[in-house]
């Protein structure tokens, strides 16, 4: 039988004791800040008493090293709330101290999402709207990566104790925005295998979670369950990414109330991107189906981002949403113009996630 260079490597490295997965420690950082604000301008093509002008959030963020220890966080304001759900008008976007280990880097804090693919879009696709990404909860992570040649297999897993209603979720949409439940014990995970050609690359990857949501005000407790599948390729300056996301959750009582998302549904994503030097083009479409409401909701997101000085991107990106609910349908266009200036100073602690998220 032939084997195959990648599978062969595959097979050999994880032959390996445990061990060798540890590396030379990297050197220590001295503290380093980045201090930026997000501004964004809303343009309905309808609904003009919508528009609004408006500083999504200033944030500070900071990070040091010490060999093999460290911390990272992420503080963010703004004037009045981001979110109505939200505690106040300051909040911890994202906070934890890390150490490496031989199966890779443990965060405990305030630690991001594992499911599926990150949100590149300005003003936040279904995925982070209904409370999948962007959505930093408090648990422990653990990071990792093994290189195998060219090649590359990554691994991620979170448990979080508990949510604290602080997410890009839209108003009634999942757990965060409700005020009368909490999240708790969640358990999440995700792997992927990166095949690099060098011109091209191709990466499939698998994730899910799985979370009891506690009701406080007498609605019966559940759990609810999320299994996804995506694959990314590039080729050149081009990317393409491809995602499903599979929901079950406990059926409320009769008359029980629920928000929408945390029943059962099935999502999907679609995004290409094409990156020059200065300017990025992209084309994101989500969709979800609120299986146990009947309803679907879909949002078309094509952008163009400028990138051009160091610490300023410009973003203007379209947004068509659709929403159907059994037989009425709604539709709310509008133009996005985002602004994100960053300032860093000490040893800079990397580039923050653009636009809102």
């Amino acid at each position: 039988m032939k084997v195959t260079r990648p599978l062969w490597a595959l097979v050999s490295s994880l032959l390996i004791l445990p061990a060798s997965l540890a590396a030379e420690p990297p050197a220590g950082d001295p503290p380093g800040f980045v201090l930026g604000a997000s501004l964004s301008a809303l343009e309905p093509t309808q609904d003009r008493d919508l528009r609004e002008a408006e500083l999504f959030y200033a944030f500070l963020t900071a990070s040091f090293r010490q060999k093999s220890w460290g911390a990272r966080v992420e503080l963010r304001g703004r004037e009045g709330l981001f979110r109505d759900y939200f505690p106040g008008s300051v909040w911890l976007e994202e906070g934890f101290a890390f150490v490496d280990t031989p199966a890779g880097e443990v965060r405990v804090g305030k630690v991001g999402s594992v499911v599926g693919l990150a949100d590149q879009t300005f003003g936040g696709d279904l995925f982070s709207l209904n409370g999948v990404n962007r959505n930093p909860d408090w648990g422990v992570q653990l990071v990792g990566s093994r290189p195998l040649g060219w090649h590359s297999l990554d691994w991620a897993a979170r448990w979080a104790g508990q949510n604290d209603h602080v997410a890009w979720e839209e108003e009634g949409k999942g757990v965060e925005s409700d005020p009368s439940a909490s999240l708790r014990d969640g358990f999440s995970g995700r792997a992927s295998f990166l095949y690099n050609e060098g011109l091209w690359t191709v990466r499939p990857g698998l994730s899910g979670g799985t979370a009891r949501i506690v009701p406080t005000d007498g609605r019966s407790e559940y759990r609810r369950s999320d299994a996804s599948a995506d694959l990314t390729g590039t080729f050149g300056p081009i990317s393409l990414e491809l995602q499903g996301l599979f929901r079950s959750a406990d059926e409320p009582a009769a008359g029980e109330a629920r928000p929408l998302a945390e029943r059962d549904g099935r999502a999907w994503r679609g995004a290409f991107r094409f990156e020059l030097p200065t300017v990025v083009f992209r084309y994101t479409y989500t969709e979800w189906r609120y299986v146990g409401a009947d309803s679907t909701e879909r949002i078309h997101q094509p952008a163009a981002a400028w990138i051009g000085w160091k610490g300023i991107e410009a973003t203007l990106e379209y947004a068509a949403r659709r929403i159907r609910t059994g037989e009425s349908v709604r539709t709310f266009n509008a133009f996005w113009f985002g602004l994100v200036v960053r300032f860093p100073f000490g040893a800079s602690p990397g580039a923050v996630r653009g636009g809102k998220g």
